[in-house]
């Protein structure tokens, strides 16, 4: 398990050199796993937001703090243009994926489509196929920000419980499990609490407020974590 905030620290590699930083994180909003990481490019790529998927990723070394991909700069380079202020729409996804020839993970059942781990080759059997064709333009989903997701309100039905300060990922699907919310209670001193992510009701992308499906009291039972560094350790 890492914090999202964790991942923001290191290090992206291409095949031929650093290409800079985790910037943001794109998450869906109905898997609630990591789509695409967004790499601060400016060294060497200027007024262009660089999105790489998860399933170009090859390894993560956590002594040195970097992530290789297996593509090259140019590659890079040479990929459909997204400025910086342009939102993420399906439209631009769909041109990424062709060019880059990534898997549709939203054409099957599993958490990338026809497979359950990023890293794994896809089934080629002709039902794929055919399964991938029908559900090419069915995206019931929305990309989000994880950056942006950060300082949302956090309510049970009856109250408010905290804000959202951080999320907690696994590196085998890079679903997101977890987020860690500051509770509204001690806002002067460290107290975290816990929530898994299928403890969410709804969420009001709009109004930037998170729901649970229990009363403020019941929320208020989990552990209460006095510092972040005692989170992963219990989880």
């Amino acid at each position: 398990m890492f914090f999202t905030s964790d991942l923001k620290a290191y290090n992206i590699h291409a095949s031929d050199g650093e290409m800079g930083k985790v910037k943001d994180l794109y998450f869906d909003d109905q898997k609630w796993t990591i789509r695409y990481a967004v790499i601060d490019s400016r060294k060497w790529l200027l007024g262009r937001r660089v999105l790489i998927s998860l399933t170009s990723f090859r390894t993560l070394n956590e002594r040195e703090e970097l992530v290789e991909v297996e593509l090259d700069k140019d590659t890079i380079r040479n990929s459909p243009t997204i400025p910086e202020e342009h939102a993420i729409t399906k439209d631009v996804e769909n041109s990424l994926i062709s060019y880059y020839g990534w898997a549709r993970y939203w054409t099957g059942n599993m958490i990338w489509g026809n497979i359950d781990e990023p890293f794994t080759s896809p089934r080629s059997n002709e039902q794929s196929e055919i399964q991938e064709q029908r559900l090419h333009d069915m995206q019931a989903y929305d990309l989000r920000s994880e950056d942006e997701t950060l300082g949302y309100k956090v309510h049970a039905n009856d109250g408010k419980i905290g804000t959202v300060i951080d999320m907690v990922f696994d590196t085998e699907y890079w679903k997101l499990r977890y987020m860690v919310v500051q509770d509204s209670d001690t806002y002067t001193e460290e107290a975290y609490l816990i929530y898994p992510i299928d403890k969410i009701e709804t969420v009001d992308w709009f109004e930037e407020d998170i729901y649970l499906n229990e009363t403020l009291a019941e929320a208020k039972t989990n552990a209460v974590y006095k510092s972040k560094a005692t989170i992963l350790p219990n989880l």
